[in-house]
């Protein structure tokens, strides 16, 4: 009896490196994402918050401010508009936790760990996943607060049309608009690695929610230390990027030092959920 004996080749694969892992996690998580239908729907939930809040804004700055509508500025009203986007980054926050964090309260996240070739890897496909989904609906849902905030500048304004026009292609405010679809990109992302970090779907809410209100409550500490703490704090960065710290209200930084101090955090939270996923046994 002869054996033929086994071929080199066959045992030459070896586990892939998380880099060379990584595409095949981000096209399992897109999958996953896509085929789920509870995200679509807080999606379209965010497209109709950021508009509703953007014409409630609006229409209440009469009372927050003294004047009438009429008597407000194009610029004005724009800006009131735009920060529905950043009302609408809540429902952005809990999509990302509920994504990152449902896995590990139905315990499926043990099954995918087993199949894994780098922890890391899942790690950053989510956060990519996460991060395109919210930069496309808050592209959207800045195109269609501008829409708004357009037409309310030209009726109750009284704003014509070329006036109207020129404040939205102006490069203050296509600032502000890049701003405040980055604030919900940011937090979005931190929920991802606050789930993982906390496994659960509450600690990635809390996550990007502590550092908001950390950056409001910081207010409140002495000047100094205030003065060195919010412009480090995401929510201060995303001040600086689009413009609104130079108008007051948080510490003047510059626009560059503010985007590493954006992705400072965004690199911590993935380092720090990557630690915690592979010290981790399910």
């Amino acid at each position: 009896m002869t054996t033929t004996p086994p071929t080199a080749s066959i045992s030459t694969t070896g586990p892939s490196s998380p880099i060379i892992a990584r595409p095949r996690w981000t096209r399992a998580e897109w999958a996953k994402f896509r085929d789920l239908r509870r995200p679509r729907q807080l999606l379209i939930v965010t497209l109709m918050l950021g508009v509703v809040s953007a014409v409630l804004l609006v229409l209440t700055i009469p009372a927050t401010r003294g004047t009438p509508l009429s008597e407000t500025s194009t610029e004005d009203v724009l800006s009131a508009s735009v920060l529905g986007v950043d009302a609408a980054a809540a429902v952005l926050v809990v999509l990302a936790a509920w994504f990152a964090g449902v896995e590990f309260r139905t315990g499926a996240i043990t099954d995918a760990l087993l199949r894994a070739r780098g922890r890391s890897s899942m790690v950053t496909a989510k956060a990519l996943v996460i991060a395109a989904a919210a930069a496309g609906t808050a592209i959207v849902t800045a195109v269609a607060v501008t829409i708004a905030g357009s037409l309310l500048a030209r009726t109750a304004a009284g704003a014509d049309w070329t006036e109207v026009l020129a404040a939205v292609g102006s490069l203050d405010h296509l600032r502000l608009v890049f701003g405040s679809t980055l604030l919900p990109v940011v937090c979005s992302i931190l929920a991802v690695f606050g789930a993982i970090v906390f496994r659960s779907v509450t600690g990635g809410v809390l996550t990007p929610l502590a550092l908001l209100a950390g950056s409001m409550l910081a207010g409140w500490l002495p000047e100094g230390i205030a003065s060195m703490l919010r412009p480090s704090l995401p929510l201060g960065g995303v001040h600086n990027i689009s413009g609104v710290a130079e108008a007051g209200g948080t510490e003047y930084i510059g626009a560059l030092p503010a985007l590493v101090v954006l992705v400072a955090w965004v690199a911590g939270g993935a380092l720090l959920a990557a630690w915690r996923l592979r010290r981790q046994d399910f």
